[in-house]
């Protein structure tokens, strides 16, 4: 009957509407065959014996009625086994009316019957019951231990999962703080074996540092109050070793919310982190590179640009002298200008070619700075008597603007060390820019005074005291914004075409580095536009010194008017019109000139000339100056190897001057030079050969 029941349990409660009628249909089916077949039964019997009862066998009919068909289909086969009784089997027979006894015994049938059918109704529904029950047992059962399978499961690829993780250290953590856990990941990146840390605190993997911060319970007090805590930093190994973790700490509870510990998963980062650090090093060289690279680039730009603009200056203020030369130069050779107009044409003419050799000078200067080769002549040098020099230099273009220069020396100050025509140079410079933007009617003012000053004035130290020169005007002035530029090369307040004001924009600069080769310094002052300038030279006082300059010294003047008398000078010069001015200069003042264009010819015209001096250009073609030179220092002195030499060239430079002297030059002069100069120069060379 148990498995009856469990094998048709399920599928009662599996049964549809039209189970449940068909169901009925055979309850009431059952309900008339039972009483059928008890009537029959009990005709039989009747029949063979006569019976102490009619109803045995229908309260059987009833019962089994009620037992598989419920209470309806039981109270039908009480129903139906009263009318058969009645009908059949009591006095009256084939009739309903029954009498005396009879409707005593039917009633206790009925009664019987009802009871039987209520009794097996509850024992079918307690057994209904049951079967529900067994069957929710079951399948609480069922499914506890499928619940149980899959916990098990769960558990056992957590324990696995946990175990075999071995680039994570996965452990746990109890409300205090201590370990309660501990993978085989944890093992490999801190070191720890699970006995040896079980039981220990949290702190056992931070630093001293970090635990004296408070970091671990700061951590875990994070994880409590925001549900957990994210945090890369670094972690301290068993063998005091650090690396970098990416750690992630969640607090643990129960069903109610209470604290029950912590779980903790670190990953070892370290390697991920100098990959960053390197790849953010990478970025910072890169953004460095890009930068410097942009910045020379823009430099390269602008210095393109100050080129162009320097290139058509220097274009401008060459060819602007020149025009008054070639113009006057022009009127001269018609013939037509007066005597008066003849000097005022002469001094245009040698004005403006001053001008372009100072411009020329100031172009050499610069390239000696660049290049780190201008040079000084140390000397004493008397500060009243260079500022005086300068200033009567630049009187005639003060006068001509109606400017008033004050000075105000100190004439008790020493002597310093120091190049007085480099020294010249700078305060020429001051003066030249001071009358260039003054207008007219204006002041300037020259103090020379002896200061005290701080040692962290000068580049060395033990220096207190110091001379300044100070140059101060009532000029136009300076704007803040050029103030700081302008003692930079080639730069200038205005380079437009519309300009007023004239010149490279070099002679401050050039001044600048004079200055600080004596040790100085120099600086510019201006409360702006129309308040005028102040520039102010310190030069420190040193200890007398001197020093060799590479420049020869100035032969002296000649005294006579023919300095030359006799004099026999052999001049070698590719230019024809430069080979024609030194023989017209040297001619009036007595000398023999023989002039020649290569180098062979003078060679063959030194033998047979026997010349007293030797005048020669360097750049010439197929052979230059010192190759000429070596070739006649080869030659015997009776034949004019020893014949005192010039070196009279358009190259400057220092370097150029050691390779003339070193090639068998006496002296070296730069072009373009003047008539007198070279007057005077050949008079020494020809005291030199004791022609004079």
């Amino acid at each position: 009957m148990w498995r009856l029941t469990r094998w048709a349990s399920p599928r009662l409660g599996r049964w549809s509407p039209t189970d449940r009628r068909s169901s009925q249909l055979k309850g009431y089916s059952i309900a008339f065959l039972t009483v059928l077949l008890a009537l029959l039964l009990t005709l039989l019997l009747w029949q063979l014996h006569r019976l102490n009862s009619i109803y045995p066998l229908f309260l059987a009919a009833v019962m089994v009625s009620s037992w598989y068909g419920g209470l309806n289909p039981g109270l039908l086969a009480t129903f139906l086994s009263a009318i058969v009784c009645a009908y059949f089997l009591l006095l009256p027979f084939h009739s309903l009316a029954v009498t005396g006894f009879s409707v005593i015994g039917l009633v206790q049938f009925v009664l019987v019957a009802v009871l039987i059918t209520l009794l097996n109704t509850a024992l079918r529904e307690a057994r209904s019951q049951a079967q529900k029950n067994a069957r929710a047992a079951q399948q609480n059962y069922e499914s506890l231990r499928q619940i149980q399978d899959t916990l098990r499961q769960s558990e056992e690829r957590y324990r696995l999962l946990i175990e075999g993780v071995t680039n994570y250290a996965i452990f746990m953590l109890d409300p205090n703080g201590n370990f309660t856990s501990w993978n085989i990941g944890a093992e490999r990146i801190l070191g720890y074996q699970e006995a040896e840390i079980i039981g220990q605190p949290f702190e056992r993997i931070f630093s001293p540092e970090a635990i004296e911060r408070g970091q671990p319970q700061q951590a875990l007090t994070k994880a409590v109050t925001e549900g957990f805590s994210k945090e890369n930093r670094l972690h301290l190994r068993k063998d005091s070793t650090f690396f970098w973790a990416h750690c992630v700490i969640t607090p643990l509870r129960d069903e109610n919310g209470n604290l029950r510990g912590f779980s903790k998963i670190m990953q070892d980062i370290t390697e991920r982190k100098q990959a960053e650090e390197e790849k953010e090093q990478l970025l910072l060289r890169e953004q460095a590179a890009r930068a410097v690279s942009e910045a020379a680039q823009s430099a390269a730009e602008a210095a393109n640009r100050s080129k162009d603009e320097f290139l058509a200056i220097v274009s401008h203020e060459l060819r602007t002298p020149m025009t008054a030369i070639i113009g006057w130069a022009g009127m001269l050779q018609t013939g037509a200008l007066d005597e008066a107009k003849v000097t005022l044409a002469l001094e245009i003419i040698e004005r403006n070619a001053n001008l372009q050799m100072q411009l020329i000078e100031d172009l050499l200067d610069i390239s000696r700075i660049v290049r780190g080769e201008l040079s000084l002549s140390i000397d004493l040098v008397d500060l009243v008597e260079v500022i005086t020099a300068a200033i009567e230099v630049v009187q005639s273009l003060a006068d001509a603007k109606s400017i008033q220069i004050e000075t105000i020396l100190d004439t008790s100050i020493e002597k310093i060390s120091g190049d007085s025509d480099r020294l010249q140079q700078v305060v020429l410079n001051l003066l030249t820019n001071a009358i260039k933007f003054t207008p007219n009617d204006g002041r300037i003012k020259v103090q020379l005074s002896k200061e005290v000053g701080s040692e962290e004035e000068f580049s060395q130290p033990s220096i207190l005291n110091y001379v300044q020169i100070q140059v101060s005007d009532t000029g136009k002035g300076i704007s803040a914004d050029f103030l700081p530029h302008v003692f930079e090369r080639f730069c200038q307040a205005d380079s437009s075409h519309t300009r007023s004001d004239k010149g490279l924009g070099l002679g401050l600069a050039i001044a600048r580095h004079v200055v600080e080769l004596h040790g100085g310094t120099i600086q510019a002052q201006s409360q702006g536009i129309g308040q005028g300038a102040t520039f102010t030279v310190k030069l420190p006082i040193l200890e007398e010194s001197r020093g060799e300059s590479l420049s020869p010294l100035s032969p002296p003047s000649p005294s006579s008017p023919n300095p030359l008398t006799n004099l026999r000078v052999l001049v070698v010069d590719d230019e024809a019109d430069v080979r024609q001015w030194i023989t017209a200069v040297l001619e009036e003042s007595g000398a023999t000139v023989s002039t020649f264009s290569s180098t062979r010819q003078a060679l063959e015209a030194l033998e047979e000339l026997h010349p007293d001096v030797l005048i020669s250009d360097i750049g010439m073609p197929g052979e230059d100056g010192y190759a000429l030179m070596r070739k006649i220092r080869e030659i015997e002195a009776e034949r004019g190897g020893r014949i005192p030499a010039v070196a009279l060239t358009g190259y400057a430079r220092v370097e150029d001057y050691k390779e003339a002297l070193a090639a068998g030059f006496q002296l070296h002069i730069a072009k373009p030079v003047r008539a007198a100069e070279l007057i005077a120069v050949v008079a020494s060379l020809g005291k030199m050969s004791d022609k004079i």
